[in-house]
């Protein structure tokens, strides 16, 4: 049985902030030796993946290694796979990775090991037949796969099979032991792309079975203490916690939100932490272990209790995969095409900069790798992409170093090998000595990272002014949450709006982090303003902490119907609780659906009986944002000021106002901001949001026309200035206290006059380099 180290009786946030993800082995940073690292002060890991199984011979191999490391490359990505290496029970033989490593060392290449443990081998089900996942319905996920496509195994068995975890920790202790004894390891990889993923679809989820279940029960009553207190919360009648189930058939209910809670903030954290230990008990020198997901979870806090639990957090970024989402402007329609501006600015925006600004404010101090990244073609079975240019090439890791990455790693060397990605993702072709020029440009760029190893390995992007506050329990609740057949989930809107916010304040120029709500006492005012997107349902504990932030002195802003309910969906009062009432100095009036602009139909969908939507209407601004419009999307929320002042109007009707509560400032917005600039490009709603920033002592970080984005290491900084528009721009730059200047791939730059003169093209980012 897992010891949940619970304190009895608490809330689920003050569970988590003192237990941590509640699991039974030791935080895994703690028990490192204060001198371990994943590499020295001195060394950026920058290289590629060149093996898992099925495998380019190994021969050749061993004869491209040479190459990458003439072109610049000082690391080399394995991934190995235990049903590969442990075909009988016991008769372990790592001798093909280890050859590998073995190779990569006599060239002088450090190694990212990777271990694939959902890849389980063919004795284990027979050992073990109840160790699989279960759905809701009480079927197994009955796969046993073997290959690393399409999920790397996931999502595999069910690591709460006290048998299942004993034989899987038996074999990464062998593996720390053997592999562990090269030198040239430099971290391990417990977890390629972590999750539950790929699931039947229509299922409510993992896991139902007898393990897990007992699990949870044991989680609720460390939680809870008293099976009378469960049901205060969840307004149920269970005599026992014996009795308690998960539902089977619905989400929207008050336990599923506690199920969920344990399957993704607790369950996933203990596999990682459980793992790493595994793995480290039998490396003789204790090397670092981290994990890496597949992308960002928008709007959810279970990356931060998972990269609470490992040395550092990792993801994949793939730019041409899916740089745009459903709702997202700039597609084109079906059958046409994108525009390259458009799909250039996608690429970067939401599948590098919005993606890793997310994940390094996950990471305890901010340590973020870029664990897989497109060097080739995206590939989907006979479907080939198109081939990344030089420009892209350089664009993506300039983009990826911007937003704080200590570490790349390509996927991979050479076009894949099998079924689906075939001929796909390399930086070099299938065969031949070619060096093609995406390969040529990596190499560049590698070699120039290397002049200024030290700041980039360990260079840090300040902390923001502004942060985009998440919690779990809104994010489990929206997703919960049932719409009808004609609307659009609510979950989607929420992610919609908090990237749109995001975008609007990267377009103009003011970074941004994300704050969970967990670390909001802590953390909470060390930012002059935090953002609450579609806060729906909130947490009472967190409506209080919320308050003491603005009593203090912060900035709140929040959308539309916050605290409407609870986080187990039951409504509060007139729509809003008092502790709200009194924080925003109003009280809700009404709330409506309003249509897209044009009666557009990007998230609105058929009315299922006449009223249901209101027509579309601007917001006008008032008081001191009279000079400034919004357009409203999805809800439209009128106000009855009390002792606010208005911001908003509707009409005559108040659609924001503005509080002074304490020494802070709270503001209510009637709406979702972040629809307007991602689907209508729309620049209303972040030029009021910019407005509203800049009252608070926010400032754009700004070098004339170009964004600018900065990394900063003692006497030494790199700034990284965008051109996002479709012409060149040339500004003059102060660069004021600094003896010296380095543009990164071009050399040193003179100055006069304390300033330095640079053009910057379309799409393009320059990084500077700069020393006092």
């Amino acid at each position: 049985m897992i010891d949940h180290n619970g304190s009895r009786g608490m809330n689920r946030r003050k569970f988590l902030q003192i237990a941590g993800p509640g699991l039974a082995l030791t935080n895994a940073s703690q028990s490192l030796p204060a001198s371990a690292s994943s590499t020295t002060p001195g060394m950026f890991p920058f290289g590629t993946h060149i093996y898992r199984e099925p495998s380019l011979p190994l021969e050749q191999i061993r004869e491209d290694l040479p190459l990458l490391k003439k072109l610049g490359f000082n690391m080399v990505k394995i991934q190995e796979s235990w049903a590969i290496d442990e075909q009988k029970e016991g008769e372990i033989d790592l001798s093909k990775v280890s050859r590998v490593v073995s190779d990569a060392r006599q060239v002088g290449l450090g190694v990212y090991f990777g271990v694939t443990m959902e890849q389980a081998p063919a004795w284990f089900w027979r050992k073990f037949p109840d160790a699989y996942l279960v759905y809701n319905t009480g079927e197994p996920h009955n796969d046993q796969l073997q290959y690393v496509i399409p999920a790397d195994g996931k999502p595999g068995p069910c690591w709460h099979h006290p048998g299942a975890r004993n034989a899987a920790s038996r074999f990464l202790g062998a593996v720390g032991r053997e592999v562990g004894q090269y030198d040239n390891i430099l971290v391990w990889n417990v977890w390629q792309e972590i999750g539950f993923w790929p699931m039947r679809p229509g299922f409510l989820g993992f896991c139902y079975c007898p393990n897990s279940l007992r699990e949870f029960r044991t989680w609720l009553q460390d939680r809870y203490g008293s099976i009378e207190k469960v049901n205060q919360a969840w307004r149920s009648g269970y005599a026992s916690f014996d009795e308690v189930i998960p539902p089977r058939l619905t989400k929207d209910l008050p336990p599923y939100v506690d199920f969920r809670y344990f399957m993704d903030d607790i369950y996933l954290p203990y596999v990682l932490q459980w793992k790493a230990s595994a793995l480290r008990s039998g490396d003789p020198q204790h090397r670092p272990v981290f994990a890496h997901a597949d992308g960002a979870i928008v709007g959810s806090g279970q990356q931060w209790q998972q990269a609470k639990v490992l040395d550092f957090y990792g993801a994949s970024c793939y730019p041409a995969w899916t740089p745009f989402d459903s709702w997202d402007a700039g597609q084109g329609a079906r059958g046409g095409t994108i525009d390259p501006h458009q799909g250039q600015q996608a690429e970067l925006w939401n599948a590098i900069l919005l993606r890793f600004d997310y994940l390094r404010s996950v990471t305890p101090g901010g340590k973020i790798w870029a664990a897989e990244f497109q060097g080739g073609p995206v590939v989907r079975g006979l479907h080939r992409g198109r081939v990344p240019s030089a420009a892209d090439i350089r664009r993506w890791v300039l983009g990826a170093l911007a937003a704080g990455v200590q570490g790349i790693s390509f996927w991979n060397h050479r076009a894949e090998i099998f079924w689906r990605e075939e001929n796909g993702f390399g930086l070099l072709e299938l065969e031949g000595s070619t060096i093609t020029p995406r390969a040529e440009e990596a190499g560049r760029l590698a070699k120039a990272i290397h002049q200024h190893a030290e700041l980039f390995a360990q260079g840090k992007v300040p902390q923001a002014e502004v942060a985009i506050l998440i919690s779990e329990e809104l994010y489990i609740f929206l997703n919960a949450t049932l719409q009808g057949e004609n609307f659009a989930a609510a979950s989607d809107h929420s992610a919609h709006t908090m990237r749109g916010i995001h975008r609007s304040l990267w377009n103009q120029g003011v970074p941004v982090d994300f704050l969970v709500d967990t670390q909001l006492a802590e953390h909470g005012n060390d930012y002059k303003v935090l953002i609450l997107t579609m806060p729906a349902a909130l947490n009472p504990d967190l409506i209080q902490e919320l308050r003491q932030y603005v009593e203090q002195g912060g900035t709140l802003v929040s959308e539309a119907c916050p605290g409407r309910l609870n986080e187990y969906g039951f409504a509060a009062p007139g729509a809003m609780p008092t502790a709200l009432r009194e924080l925003f100095g109003a009280t809700h009036r009404d709330l409506a659906i309003v249509r897209e602009p044009r009666d557009g139909s990007i998230w609105t969908g058929r009315e299922a009986s006449y009223g249901d939507t209101v027509r579309y209407r601007d917001l006008q601004g008032a008081g001191e944002f009279r000079d400034y419009s919004v357009m409203p999307a999805y809800f439209l929320q009128t106000l009855n000021a009390t002792t606010a002042t208005p911001v908003l109007q509707d009409g005559d009707q108040v659609a924001g106002c503005h509080h002074l509560f304490g020494k802070g400032h709270a503001y209510l917005i009637g709406t979702l901001l972040g629809h307007a600039t991602l689907s209508y490009e729309d620049p209303r709603n972040e030029r009021f949001l910019k407005a509203l920033l800049t009252r608070h002592g926010v400032r754009a970080d700004r070098a004339g026309k170009l964004n600018r984005r900065r990394r900063v290491l003692g006497q030494q900084a790199a700034w990284f200035l965008f051109n996002n528009g479709r012409t060149p721009v040339e500004e003059s730059i102060s660069v004021a206290g600094y003896s010296s200047v380095t543009e990164l791939l071009t050399g040193p730059l003179a100055s006069e006059a304390g300033h330095v003169r640079i053009v910057v093209d379309p799409q393009t980012i320059r990084c500077l380099v700069l020393r006092t």
